[in-house]
C-alpha cells in the first residue's frame, strides 16, 4: 500500500511537470465563452457595445483530474465614455493549476473610428496594460525523499500588455489581437528547477458574420485562430443558432481535439450561459470534460442608440 501511494504521488507530479510543459506553449487560460464575451480576446473591443456588459466567468478544465484540474475565475467589465470615441474596461482573472496560480489585473483603452458612414462600420484600435502575481506553493508538493528545491513558496509580480485591432459593423466582426507582448521572463530559483520558463506572445484572430433568417431568427458561425510562435496553431469552428434574440445554443469544434457544446438565454438585461467541452483525445479517458459558465448583466447605455442592432 506504501509503495502505491509513492507512485500515486509520482504520477500526480508527473501531471503537474506537463502542465508546466504546457504553459511553455499556450500560456493563456482557455475559454469556450468568447462568443459571449469576445472582450476577454482583445482590448480593442472596450466600449463597442451598446450596453455596459459585466460579465463573471468561471472555468473547470479537464474535471476529471479533480484538485489539480485548472481553474479560471474572471471579472470583467467595458464601456463606451467621451461620445462613444473611446472605450475603457477591466478584467480581474485568477487561474489555478494545482499548486500553481496566478491572478492578474488587466486595464484597457479603446479609440472607435467611423470608416463608413452608410452602414456604421467601424475599425477600433485597443491597448491594456496587466499586472500578474504568479504563485506557486511548493509546499503543498509532497515527496518521499523531500527535496531542497522545492521548499517555501515562489512569488513574482509581471506586468505585461496586449495589443488589437477591431473592424465591426451590424452582422459582421473581425478581431486580431497579440498578447504577452514583454515576453518576460522568471529568473529566479524555479528557473533551476523547471528550466527557463518565459512567457511567449500569443496571437489571435476571430471573424463572426451574423446571418438574420427571420426576424426571430438568426445563424451566427464564426471562426477562432491562435498561436504562438512555440506552439501548434489552433483553431475553433463555431455555430449558434439565435431564437428571438433570448435564446441561443451552438456547437463548436476545436482543432486539438475536442467539441464544445453551448447554450444561452437572456432574462431582461441579464444572461446566462453555459459550456461543455468534450475531449476526443487519448487524454480525455483521463481528464474527462470541462465545464464553464457565465453570468452576465447588460447594462441599458441610454446615450448611445448607434448600435441598437446588438443584442
Amino acid at each position: 500500500m506504501f509503495v502505491n501511494f509513492i507512485l500515486m504521488k509520482k504520477s500526480l507530479f508527473l501531471i503537474l511537470l506537463c502542465f508546466a510543459a504546457l504553459t511553455q506553449a499556450q500560456q493563456l487560460p482557455i475559454y469556450s465563452q468568447y462568443l459571449t464575451n469576445d472582450f476577454a480576446l482583445n482590448p480593442a473591443i472596450a466600449g463597442s457595445k451598446p450596453y455596459f456588459p459585466i460579465q463573471i466567468n468561471s472555468r473547470n478544465q479537464w474535471a476529471g483530474l479533480g484538485s489539480i484540474a485548472p481553474k479560471t475565475n474572471s471579472l470583467s467589465y467595458h464601456m463606451p465614455i467621451a461620445f462613444n470615441n473611446l472605450g475603457v474596461g477591466a478584467i480581474i482573472i485568477q487561474d489555478q493549476t494545482g499548486p500553481y496560480s496566478h491572478l492578474g489585473l488587466n486595464l484597457s483603452l479603446a479609440y472607435h473610428i467611423r470608416i463608413n458612414k452608410n452602414d456604421d462600420t467601424r475599425l477600433s484600435l485597443g491597448l491594456s496594460g496587466l499586472l500578474t502575481q504568479h504563485t506557486l506553493k511548493q509546499d503543498d508538493l509532497t515527496f518521499h525523499r523531500p527535496d531542497p528545491e522545492f521548499q517555501g513558496n515562489y512569488s513574482k509580480m509581471v506586468p505585461d500588455a496586449s495589443f488589437g485591432a477591431y473592424l465591426y459593423s451590424k452582422n459582421f466582426s473581425l478581431s486580431l489581437s497579440t498578447h504577452q507582448l514583454f515576453e518576460s521572463v522568471f529568473k529566479d530559483a524555479i528557473q533551476d528547477v523547471f528550466g527557463n520558463n518565459s512567457q511567449v506572445r500569443h496571437y489571435y484572430a476571430h471573424a463572426s458574420y451574423r446571418v438574420d433568417i427571420y426576424s426571430d431568427l438568426a445563424i451566427e458561425p464564426s471562426l477562432l485562430l491562435k498561436t504562438t510562435e512555440v506552439s501548434p496553431t489552433q483553431l475553433d469552428i463555431n455555430t449558434r443558432v439565435i431564437i428571438e434574440n433570448n435564446y441561443w445554443a451552438g456547437l463548436s469544434f476545436r482543432s486539438s481535439k475536442s467539441l464544445v457544446v453551448l447554450a444561452g438565454l437572456n432574462v431582461g438585461s441579464m444572461f446566462l450561459s453555459y459550456s461543455y467541452d468534450y475531449g476526443i483525445s487519448s487524454l480525455s479517458s483521463v481528464a474527462s470534460g470541462s465545464h464553464e459558465v457565465s453570468l452576465g448583466f447588460n447594462i441599458n447605455d441610454k446615450r448611445n442608440r448607434r448600435h441598437s442592432y446588438y443584442w
